[in-house]
């Protein structure tokens, strides 16, 4: 019935027919070209053997699920709200966040969202993958959106038949996909970020160095400030028990100016059980040292065309140091490159 209300409510302040509301504002924008909320003709359809709802008028009811398409359609509206390009990127975190919990950790409820928390998916890390999901289902047809944001990945099921299949297809993909995708990111944060950086000063001893250790991530494994083992001081500091863990990157999904991206280290423990009711074991506050009003835990990358890591900047530190190649910085390697290919024409 909410969703009824709802569409009289955009009728009432638009003066349009809700159809016309969601081609005008949703559709058209997106190039979703097969939706539509009236019948299409027979033969571009799916139709079950079994009893169905193709041919259902909806009628008022259409806002609650009356629309046709593809799953094609419905992952061009998928990649829209993961791309922001209706919503900006503050209200679309705020849409996928609960809006109330339920007797479970793994489920809570969204508007209008079912809300999965799930740590099952990589075989080695407990790290939870939240799953923001709409099902949807009239006779014989079932539907699930599934939106994974960590991963900037959305997912489409649409089934006409056994609606069984739909959940079976999800936790199928799921299980693939995820792994999969994990393993990607984590190949293509040790091609643009790990590696050595040195300060381009040979009178500065400072340096720092960051390695992907699986499931872990990007780790600190090197940190030279002006000749003093900053790492050492660093894990001391943030971790006066002694309790073993790693000095690690975390992405904060901001920039300081174009073509950088912002990462914060924290030192996180391993496994541990939990320490009493309150499990302590996890990252609760950042930037925790600064110097002058200046996180000393903030690493700016300062990234090429492609992505790719060419300088780190430690605001805290007040320097700015050279990825290196082969014992070389990046912007060296890059120069000798170009002076390599220019006389053979591939370098202008």
């Amino acid at each position: 019935m909410a969703f009824v209300l709802l569409g009289f409510a955009l009728e009432n302040m638009t003066g349009l027919g809700y159809a016309d509301v969601v081609r005008s504002n949703i559709f058209d924008p997106l190039g979703m070209k097969r939706a539509t909320l009236a019948k299409p003709p027979d033969t571009e359809g799916v139709i079950p053997s079994l009893l169905n709802d193709w041919n259902t008028d909806e009628g008022t009811y259409g806002p609650t699920g009356g629309i046709y398409t593809t799953a094609s359609d419905l992952a061009l509206f998928a990649r829209s709200m993961l791309t922001n390009k209706l919503l900006d990127t503050t209200t679309t975190n705020a849409w996928f966040h609960p809006r109330s919990y339920s007797s479970s950790w793994s489920f809570a409820y969204g508007m209008p969202w079912e809300i999965f928390r799930t740590s099952d998916m990589l075989s080695d890390s407990e790290r939870i993958q939240t799953i923001v999901t709409k099902a949807g289902g009239l006779r014989g047809y079932s539907s699930q959106l599934l939106l994974i944001p960590e991963y900037n990945l959305g997912l489409v099921v649409f089934v006409a038949g056994d609606g069984y299949a739909t959940s079976w297809l999800r936790e199928e993909v799921l299980k693939l996909l995820i792994p999969a995708v994990e393993n990607i990111g984590r190949d293509q944060t040790a091609s643009k970020l790990s590696g050595s950086y040195i300060s381009s000063d040979a009178t500065i001893n400072s340096s720092t160095t960051f390695e992907v250790y699986g499931s872990r991530g990007l780790v600190v494994t090197s940190w030279i400030s002006n000749g003093t083992d900053f790492l050492t001081q660093f894990v001391n500091m943030s971790n006066p028990k002694r309790k073993p863990g790693n000095v690690q990157l975390t992405p904060s999904n901001i920039s300081r100016g174009n073509n950088t991206k912002v990462w914060r280290a924290e030192y996180v423990l391993n496994k541990l059980p939990s320490e009493g009711i309150v499990n302590t074991n996890l990252i609760v506050d950042l930037d925790n040292f600064s110097y002058a009003s200046r996180s000393l835990e903030e690493f700016v990358f300062e990234l090429d065309k492609s992505g790719r890591a060419m300088k780190v900047n430690l605001p805290g530190f007040r320097i700015t140091l050279d990825r290196q190649v082969d014992g070389e910085t990046l912007n060296a390697f890059n120069v000798r490159l170009h002076e390599l290919m220019k006389p053979l024409g591939l370098m202008h």
